[in-house]
Parts: structure tokens; C-alpha cells; sequence
């Protein structure tokens, strides 16, 4: 049986339709071209079968044509195609932010600002709401305003549990205790753990379990290495320890989390740039690697290089 082929003209006449339909396209070259070959190849094959049915070729032709849809309706098609690619690129930008900021808040907030910084704050306003009462020769407890005005800031403090204000020397006769508050049962274990006084009664306490992600430290400041003289003060009957249990979050999982958001970020980072890329014409793996290994400098180093052209799709 003969092979039906198209001749010349009808060939030239579906491949200036596909050539009609290509120059509608917002797309790099490369994709242009392989759309071309596939819909070329399709609408003869399309043809082919419509001449087998019985149809003359133009006849055959029209149909082929007419099934794909007119310029407009593929035009239709095309643009709803790339707004697709153009949401898609947006939504992996923006999941990109999303992990750099999650990575931010757990490098920066969490470990850099908090469990870094606030947590020493912490004992040093502790320090400076005693300092004028607890050093004062004598002083067995604490008036009822202050230790009133210390309940308050441990409640009003996010982070402090509880506080312990003792002297630096014991005696083992009669040891002293100026105030204690703890804000729940886990705290106070923290703060006898911690303090000098349980130990002169004989009273030691054994280390309490941390929760896994948020855990409790005891902050101690001293009145004998708070001097701003080069030399050490020396401990004396009225020296005092202020030991303020605060919480802070698990080094290691927050740290961990961190890196990982922000390895995250990078290869959505590098997703996206390479997609722009891309779409502008420039996929090849050597922009790749370069968004990859220097993220947004990279990807301003390409911009730098393709201005005054077309832009991507985000």
C-alpha cells in the first residue's frame, strides 16, 4: 500500500500557521523551536490520517487545522500556559523568602538575640533591683516591698522562672536565705540545685531535667565581680549571689533547624534565578552554579549582564 505524503503547498501551509502561532509566544528560542517541530509534526500526522479517512489533502488539511483551534483560542492557551510558569515562579520565590526569614528568626532572634544576650540582661536587672539592699551589713531577708516588686518582675518577665538572693558566705550554724521565688515546682528545683544555702543545711538537690526544646540555666551574678576595679573584690560577710532561672531554646535542634531552613532557602533561591534564566534564554549550568554558589549576588551579577533585555517570568 502507497504511503500517503502532503505535498509541498500543504506542508507550507500548516508550517506557516505553526510559524503564526511561534510568534505569539513569550518563550526562549530553544523551547520555541522544539514547539514548532512538535506541533508541525503533529498537525501532519493529523493530515495524514484525515487523507486515509478519505478526505482530499486540503480537506485534510482544514481539518487538522481546525481541530487544533484558530490563532486566537491557541493564543489563549499559550498565555494561560505562562501564567502558570509565572505563578509557579512566584510561589517558589516566595517559599524562598519564607525559609530565609524562618532561618532568620532561628539564627538571629532565637540564638543570636535571646539565648546570646537576653538571657545575660536578665541577671543584670536582677542585680541592679538588689544591689542596694542585699549588700547592706546585716541583712538576713530582703524587705516585704522589694521582694513584692522582685514576684512582679519574675511574672512580668517572659523568659525568668525565679530568683534566689543569698550571701556569698555561709555559715554551716545558720546558714541564710534573703529570698527565693520560684514561678512552679521545676523552677525551685532549679534554684536549690543552685543555691549554697541547701548545700550548708545538707540539703543538695540533684540536677533537674530540661524540657528538649526550651530548657532552664541559672544565671549567677555576684557582688564581689561586679567592681569595675582591675582587682577582684574580696568576699566578705556582705557579699551576695543573685541567681536567676531563665529559659532559652535548645541550641543544638534551633541551630540545626536554622541551617536547614536556610540551605532551603538557597535551592529555592537557585530554583527560581535559574528558571528567570531560563525563560530569558540563558539556561545553560554555568549561571546555575552561580546562583548556587553566591545566591543573590549571583543572580544580580545576571542581571547586571542582561540589562537592556527581556525580563523573565517573576
Amino acid at each position: 500500500m502507497r504511503t500517503k505524503s502532503l505535498t509541498p503547498e500543504s506542508t507550507r501551509r500548516i508550517t506557516d500557521y505553526v510559524d503564526r502561532l511561534c510568534r505569539q509566544m513569550n518563550e526562549p528560542a530553544a523551547e520555541i523551536n522544539d514547539f514548532r517541530e512538535e506541533m508541525t509534526a503533529n498537525l501532519i500526522s493529523g493530515a495524514l490520517e484525515h487523507m486515509q479517512a478519505g478526505n482530499s489533502e486540503q480537506q485534510a488539511v482544514s481539518l487538522a487545522l481546525s481541530q487544533f483551534g484558530g490563532a486566537g483560542e491557541v493564543k489563549r492557551e499559550l498565555e494561560q500556559i505562562y501564567t502558570i510558569k509565572r505563578r509557579f515562579a512566584t510561589g517558589v520565590l516566595r517559599g524562598a523568602l519564607t525559609l530565609l526569614v524562618l532561618s532568620a528568626v532561628c539564627l538571629g532572634l532565637i540564638i543570636g538575640v535571646w539565648n546570646e544576650r537576653m538571657i545575660d540582661v536578665f541577671s543584670a536587672e536582677a542585680y541592679q533591683l538588689v544591689e542596694q539592699e542585699a549588700g547592706l551589713p546585716g541583712t538576713t531577708t530582703l524587705s516585704e516591698p522589694l521582694q513584692a516588686k522582685l514576684k512582679d518582675w519574675v511574672d512580668d518577665t517572659w523568659g525568668v522562672k525565679g530568683i534566689l538572693v543569698e550571701p556569698a558566705q555561709q555559715s554551716s550554724v545558720a546558714p541564710v536565705r534573703q529570698f527565693m521565688y520560684a514561678a512552679d515546682s521545676t523552677t525551685e528545683q532549679w534554684l536549690n540545685f543552685n543555691s549554697h544555702y541547701m548545700e550548708m543545711k545538707g540539703e543538695a538537690h540533684t540536677r533537674p531535667e530540661s524540657n528538649f526544646f526550651i530548657k532552664t540555666t541559672i544565671l549567677n551574678i555576684s557582688s564581689y565581680t561586679t567592681t569595675d576595679t582591675k582587682q577582684p573584690e574580696i568576699i566578705n560577710e556582705n557579699s551576695f549571689i543573685v541567681s536567676v532561672a531563665a529559659t532559652y531554646f535548645n541550641y543544638t535542634f534551633f541551630y540545626s533547624l536554622g541551617l536547614f531552613l536556610l540551605g532551603g532557602y538557597c535551592l529555592l533561591f537557585t530554583v527560581w534565578a535559574s528558571m528567570n534564566a531560563y525563560y530569558e534564554g540563558n539556561g545553560n549550568i554555568g549561571w546555575v552554579a552561580l546562583f548556587l554558589l553566591t545566591n543573590v549576588i549571583g543572580y544580580m551579577l545576571y542581571l547586571l549582564s542582561r540589562r537592556g533585555k527581556k525580563p523573565g517570568i517573576a
